[in-house]
């Protein structure tokens, strides 16, 4: 597995290693970012796995470059998970609240 800051060896005639060169991990994402990016809706979001744990983040096509460490990536997908569940136990508890009103309901009419 390639990590964070790979290095690629450099080798000789010999087939000696004589110096190592950077070598980052980039992806680009399969789908386009779509109508609420603005301008930017038909581009794709290239990603590279930088030194230093740092991942950096540019739209194809472009120079300007974003740059968030590993941990707070992490961080933010760990936050937008928990905020998820929150937001279907919310949903789950509405639910069963209006379940229980109808159930309430039926049994003082008697049905």
């Amino acid at each position: 597995m390639r990590t964070f800051g790979h290095q690629r060896p450099v080798r000789d005639e010999q087939g000696k290693i004589v110096e190592t060169v950077p070598s980052p991990v980039c992806a680009i994402t399969r789908e386009e970012l779509g109508g609420q990016f603005g301008r930017d809706r038909k581009r794709r979001v290239i990603f590279t796995l930088e030194a230093a744990d740092v991942v950096a983040m540019r739209l194809a096509g472009t120079t300007r470059t974003l740059r968030v460490q590993a941990r707070d990536v992490y961080r933010w997908a760990l936050q937008a998970a928990a905020l998820n569940f929150a937001r279907k136990v919310r949903e789950y508890k509405k639910s069963m609240t209006l379940k229980t009103a109808r159930q309430r309901a039926r049994k003082e009419l008697g049905l």
